[in-house]
């Protein structure tokens, strides 16, 4: 009944490495659709808060959405850890 698209805020993803603001990175990931006119989180699968991002390209291609982000802010360990708590709660990884 009708067409639905999930927009998704936060790319879940578990890039290595020390990520550096201004710097572009790329990503790959299944059947998702990320919000690109507004900077998102980064978090690592686990749901542990990395960063503010924002997404400068994206495709889909063979059920995966693939592309690249531009780092727009890296999370001290001290604004990630209440960032990370909530994640966590509010997506049942406690």
């Amino acid at each position: 009944m009708g067409f639905v698209i999930n927009v998704n805020n936060i790319l879940r993803s578990d890039i290595g490495g020390q990520l550096q603001v201004g710097q572009e990175y790329s990503f790959a990931k299944e059947l998702s659709v990320l919000a690109d006119d507004i900077q998102i989180w980064l978090t690592q699968k686990d749901w542990t808060a990395v960063a503010e991002i924002q997404i400068i390209e994206q495709t889909r291609r063979d059920g995966k959405t693939v592309g690249k982000f531009i780092v727009k802010h890296v999370y001290t360990p001290e604004e990630a850890k209440p960032l990370t708590a909530i994640f966590r709660r509010m997506y049942g990884w406690e």
